[in-house]
């Protein structure tokens, strides 16, 4: 066992040989490139910037994270993606990841991906949006980039 991973269950994150970029599963379809942070934000709507970095302080207040920006958008990544923002003219389109289908008025769409695995969309115009709901999405979000909800059904 290596001293770098003292859990035998818990592999290490796969890194795709050309772009770096990190994923939990080896050979995870994305889009190759090399991008950054700064790039997305590059002419952005000052307010949209505020935005962004409001939900990604609330985001790192769930724990370490990876920040994986693309081409279109900025994720955060743990083991896997949890949360992503896309920037738009004059407001933010975020979604996160939860193990269950939770139905709220403030998403714009769910997708159900697989029975523990939904993805729910929703748009962010003010900084009043980012609130306690927004944050205990992010919580429950977070837990599934660690996988945990995995762990639990593997433990049945």
């Amino acid at each position: 066992m290596s001293s770098r991973n003292k859990n035998p269950k818990v592999r290490p994150l796969w890194r795709c040989p050309k772009c770096r970029r990190p994923f939990a599963n080896r050979n995870q379809s994305h889009s190759c490139g090399h991008f950054t942070v700064r790039e997305q934000l590059k002419g952005k709507n000052p307010q949209v910037i505020s935005l962004y970095r409001r939900f990604a302080a609330m985001v790192r207040r769930c724990g370490p994270v990876i920040l994986a920006p693309t081409k279109t958008l900025i994720g955060f990544q743990v083991k896997m993606a949890f949360a992503d923002v896309m920037f738009k003219r004059n407001w933010l389109d975020a979604y996160v990841i939860l193990a269950r289908r939770l139905e709220n008025p403030r998403f714009t769409l769910i997708l159900s991906l697989s029975p523990r695995n939904h993805i729910h969309y929703f748009r962010i115009r003010s900084p009043n949006e980012l609130d306690r709901e927004v944050m205990q999405w992010l919580r429950e979000a977070y837990k599934v980039g660690r996988q945990e909800h995995l762990a639990r059904r593997r433990e049945v």
